[in-house]
């Protein structure tokens, strides 16, 4: 069947896309998914695009104001209340909000997938007949469905019987990566896939100096600390052979056992492994200043790789620090690059790595950050990826 394609644009008229998120920056501890999506607006908006948004005012502390998302006054924003169950931004008031932008646009983009608002807008898009465009945010990374397949048979119904069928009638589906849109095609064939990776504001993340050397390493890691992102076997495996001047800071939050276990190993560690809890964008900046190189070890541990970009990366490589990566997300050539190493997800992989950089001169750090930023500015400065990704969801068949 012929996608339709919009081509308003083309005849000098505005067209007015829709975005439908579970969680909008400055959300706090929603990761990713929530920053990513109001980078891309941010560009829109300074882009003169016609758009609204919809999402949860979930966050951890005081639920979120239309406000806070920092859009221009002519950019409807819609946050919905979400108490029942935040993380998957479970609100009756979803229903009319969702309903009202998806009837008033020309095409929406749903930036996420199998939670209640992202699934409510593809549903309600089909019966509306309007054009939909799914940012899949690594939810079909083969690791990821594996584990659901495996550990989450309730989940993999609701995948089964709404997430992919709804899926299979979009526009288009939005991967950052090559590892996520294989992922996508291994299981909705029939969809087109457009590649457009996450976005940074360069001027929002300038290059930091170097920190001052004295005779340690500093490794930072910014994140949820949840299994998926293999933070904890990661830091196992640096006790095991981290040098007496070494050190480790996170920033970052999580729940359960898996951050309790965190905190223990922390404890144990005698100072040396450092949890600043979530931290706003200055904050982080402030944690990677005073850090040698940044890692994101997702991966590691049980469950395989569930994850495919990192916004985490994208930020360190613009402040000019080098980064430390597993190997299979879309950051497989950075070492070739010249701006970090990537490792194999296991224990030794790890272990290997953290050897190499504990040889690494601050000259060579240096380099490898320069390095870095070079790439951010080619590949991910916001304007040029917000305009790839306006010209998917709302533009004449560039998906």
């Amino acid at each position: 069947m012929k996608r339709p394609h919009i081509t308003a644009e083309d005849h000098g008229t505005r067209v007015r896309i829709g975005i439908v998120t579970t969680h909008i920056a400055p959300a706090r501890g929603y990761g990713g998914i929530a920053e990513s999506t109001a980078r891309i607006a941010k560009g829109w908006a300074a882009a003169g695009h016609a758009f609204s948004l919809c999402a949860s005012d979930a966050s951890e502390g005081a639920p979120l104001q239309a406000g806070d998302v920092g859009m221009p006054a002519d950019v409807p924003v819609h946050l919905y209340p979400a108490r029942l169950w935040p993380r998957w931004g479970l609100g009756a008031g979803a229903i009319p909000a969702i309903l009202r932008l998806c009837r008033d646009a020309d095409a929406v983009y749903i930036s996420g997938t199998a939670t209640w608002p992202t699934t409510l807008a593809g549903v309600i898009c089909l019966l509306l007949r309007r054009p939909f465009v799914i940012s899949v945010h690594g939810a079909l990374m083969p690791g990821h469905v594996d584990h659901i397949r495996r550990r989450k048979p309730v989940k993999w119904l609701y995948y089964r019987l709404l997430t992919l069928p709804t899926l299979a009638r979009a526009r288009a589906a939005h991967a950052t990566g090559i590892p996520e849109a294989d992922g996508v095609r291994a299981l909705v064939p029939s969809v087109p896939v457009a590649v457009v990776p996450n976005a940074i504001d360069l001027v929002e993340w300038p290059v930091l100096p170097p920190r001052r050397p004295d005779g340690g390493l500093t490794i930072a890691y910014v994140g949820r600390l949840s299994p998926e992102k293999g933070i904890l076997p990661f830091l196992r495996a640096w006790l095991a052979v981290r040098r007496p001047n070494d050190r480790f800071v996170i920033a970052g939050s999580g729940t359960g056992t898996y951050m309790e276990d965190i905190a223990a190993l922390a404890a144990s560690a005698r100072n040396a492994i450092d949890l600043h809890g979530y931290l706003p964008a200055d904050g982080v900046r402030a944690l990677m200043a005073g850090s040698d190189l940044v890692v994101l070890p997702s991966g590691l541990g049980e469950g395989g790789l569930r994850e495919n970009f990192g916004i985490a990366v994208i930020e360190a490589m613009a402040a000019g620090r080098p980064v430390m990566v597993t190997r299979g997300m879309v950051w497989d050539d950075l070492e070739d690059l010249g701006a970090g190493i990537v490792f194999a997800a296991d224990d030794a992989g790890a272990r290997a790595a953290l050897e190499r950089v504990q040889v690494l001169s601050p000259d060579a750090l240096a380099a490898m950050g320069a390095a870095g930023r070079r790439i951010v500015e080619e590949r991910y400065a916001l304007a040029a990826v917000a305009d790839r990704m306006w010209r998917v969801v709302a533009g004449p068949g560039e998906a």
